[in-house]
Formats: C-alpha cells, structure tokens, sequence
C-alpha cells in the first residue's frame, strides 16, 4: 500500500508554492493572459541573481484506513542569468527540495539543475544559438499542454499541483538550439541527443536519463499576422517512437477574452502499454487542448479548458484495467501520466480561476479543478496568499475525490491542508 502511495500520487503529497498567472487589470493586455509563471522577483527590477527560500508543513489525510501524516519540505530555489559579454550570456537555475514524506525507494533530498546553458544573440537579436541545458516550454494551454514536447521526464521532484509553476520548475533538456526572428514570426530548431538509457533517484544527480533518455529534433514555427491572432506550427521527432505534427494558437476575443488551442497528432507510445508491458505499444494518435480565459476589470481572471488525450485510456478501458490489474496497480499508470506531464483519461476539463487582490490589497487568492469526465471523479486545490515586501505566506487545500474505483478516489492520498512561506532575497 505504501508503494501504491508513493507512485500514484501525481498531484497529491505535492507541498505548493510557486508563480501563478497574472490577470491582466486592462482590456487592451488581454492577448498577454497565455500562461507564465510569475517572476518570483517581480518589483525589484532586473537581476543577474534570484534567490527564494519556501518551507511548508501540513497534514496529510489518507484513505483505506491508513493514518493522516504530517508533511514539511524546506526549499532553495536560485536563478542566475548574466551577460559576460555583448552578445554572449550565461544561465544557471537550480532548485533543492527536502520533502517528506517520501515512499519507499524514493529520496526526501532531490536537487534539480533545471537550466545550465550558455547563449549567443546577433547584435541586431534576429539570430541566436543556446547550448546546454534548455527549459523549452510551448503551448498556451494552462493544464495539459500537447505541444509541449519536451515535457517527458523533466518534474524530478514534484512540489506544486499548479500546472503553471510545473512547467517553471521542470528540468531542461541538454540541447543544441538555434533561432532566427523576423518582423512577424520565427522560427527555432532544436537537437536534443540521448546522454543516458534511464532516469536516477539520486540526491544530486544531473539526472540526464529522465530528460535526454533518446535522440530528438523539434523544429517551431511562430507566426503572429495580426496584433490580436498568434500561432506555431511544430514538427518533432523522437528516435524510439517517431514522428508528431502539432500546432497552437491564440486569439483575442472582444475586449477581454482570449481563446487558445493546442494539437498534436503523430506516433506516440500508449501509456497504459508504457506502464505495464515490456515492449510497449506505438500507436498514431491525437492530443489536444482548447479553452477561453476571461478577465474581469477586477483582475478576476477565469479559464476553462476542454482536454484530450488519445493515448491515455477511455472510461471503457479504464474499467477493464481496473478489473485486470485491480486499482491498487493502477497507481503505477497514474505515475507513468504524471511522469510525461499527460493526462490519464481520455476526455477532461479543467478550470482556473485567480482573483488579485482579493478583499484586501496583496491577497491573491486562486483555485483550480481537474474532472475526469469519464469517471466524474476530481482534484481540487485552493490558495490564499498574501505579499509581503519581502515574504509571502500561503494557506493552501487540496483533495481527491470520487468513487473508490476511479482516478482520483482510487488514490491513497484524500487531501492535505498547508501553510506555506516563501523568503525572496
């Protein structure tokens, strides 16, 4: 039961605390509500060094019987980028995280090296070339991003259920990239090689086989032929499974509505094959991802997103599987999902909602649902955070729920309540 704990829990025992996406308070910057992860230095102007601090503890709720536990983790989180010449810069970004508690097998101490590369810019900046280790992130889909190809294996230690702040605390990929700009559009190339067969555990480890674990290209095309309409277009290959086409895009909506979409469409491994067989299966299938933000002149900002996922299993084949492998051994498949940052049914729907200032000036207050609308069970989280000049402290709730048979009611994990500071210095 303890291992089952340990490997299903994709988004539970997670100790949050990161940038969520800022509304936007004009109309007119409504194009601007794709999502980022906020600056953890926001108001102190440009820096070469950033350096944030979280410690967190809570209380864990199980189910099956088993006893609530205390959790704690204590983060260090450091971000150096700095130009040692004209058109030659330098970045470093790594993050240490102790938590507990942790499954068997599992480290409580994990230091992630998220970015470590090095970057040439042409002096008129339509030309650039990056060479190391590279966060490249896509898509403007909040929750589930399918143009997002380089996602796979990049969240070594999981400390946040915002999809948001995930995608800023991943691990890069080791690649080579180059870019070219021009007035409307761009275009990139990046070759990522494989450097290691499997992923490691260990506390300091590069862990190059969870993000570089084969031989992969992406080439990306960006193109915004008007000031309210953007898109990108995407072809990738990866050597042990082949070839993907995607493509993303965005667009204003009256004054303050942003529509977005993301799909991708090619040969990918199923993920039900991946968690249970030896050779697993290479299927040609489909991803997307499609949804609305809106924002209130308030800064209450709302999106809702529509999810789907071909290679993942249908409420039919979930079923079946649970009958098959019983729905303690679907822990391991819910751990596969959260490894390649996909998603575990085939049809779901997510809403995000963060207000600004929130009764009081500095209360940020957000919220968000994950539904599996095949077997209606669902992952809610809730945040109340409040800024000070140099600290932030956060209350934060979270819970699975549903039938005991499903995705999220099959979890050990039922919910947990946190307090959360943050030290910026």
């Amino acid at each position: 039961m303890r291992k089952t704990r340990a490997r299903a829990a994709a988004f539970v025992a997670a100790v949050l605390g990161a940038g969520h996406p800022g509304a936007m308070a004009s109309d007119d910057a409504a194009l601007s509500l794709v999502p980022q992860a906020a600056d953890s230095s926001a108001g102190s102007g440009p820096r070469a060094l950033r350096v944030f601090g979280e410690l967190a503890v809570g209380r864990l709720g199980q189910r099956y019987g088993l006893p609530s536990e205390d959790s704690r983790r204590a983060s260090l989180d450091l971000t150096w980028d700095a130009r040692f010449a004209p058109q030659w810069r330098a970045v470093l970004s790594n993050r240490l995280d102790d938590i507990h508690p942790t499954g068997p097998g599992g480290r409580s101490t994990l230091n992630s090296v998220r970015e470590a590369f090095v970057g040439w810019q042409s002096g008129d900046a339509r030309q650039g070339v990056d060479l190391g280790r590279v966060n490249v992130r896509f898509g403007p889909a909040y929750g589930f991003n399918p143009t997002d190809y380089f996602r796979e294996g990049s969240s070594r230690a999981v400390t946040t259920a915002d999809p948001l702040a995930l995608r800023e605390n991943r691990l890069g990929t080791v690649m080579l990239r180059a870019q070219r700009l021009w007035d409307g559009g761009a275009v990139s190339v990046a070759v990522a090689p494989k450097l290691k067969d499997e992923p490691s555990r260990e506390s300091f480890s590069l862990d190059l086989g969870a993000t570089n674990h084969a031989d992969r290209a992406l080439v990306s095309v960006s193109l915004q032929p008007g000031g309210t309409v953007s898109a990108q277009a995407f072809a990738y290959h990866d050597r042990g499974t082949g070839w993907q086409l995607g493509a993303n895009g965005t667009a204003l909506w009256g004054d303050a509505t942003v529509a977005f979409f993301e799909w991708s469409g090619g040969k990918d491994t199923e993920l039900f094959s991946a968690t249970f067989d030896a050779s697993p299966k290479v299927s040609t299938r489909h991803r997307a991802a499609a949804g609305l933000t809106y924002t209130t002149p308030s800064r209450l900002s709302i999106t809702g997103e529509l999810q789907y996922n071909g290679f993942a299993l249908d409420r039919q084949q979930w079923r079946q599987a649970v009958d098959q492998v019983g729905i303690e051994a679907m822990g391991a498949y819910l751990y596969e999902v959260q490894r390649r940052q996909d998603i575990a049914s085939r049809k779901a729907v997510m809403v995000y909602a963060s207000q600004k200032d929130a009764f009081v000036k500095n209360l940020d207050v957000t919220a968000l649902v994950r539904y599996n609308t095949g077997d209606r069970s669902r992952f809610v989280w809730a945040e109340a955070r409040y800024h000070f000049r140099k600290v932030d402290v956060a209350l934060q709730w979270q819970a699975n729920q549903g039938r005991a048979s499903s995705e999220y009611g099959g979890l050990v994990d039922r919910s947990l309540v946190q307090v959360l500071a943050a030290f910026y210095f």
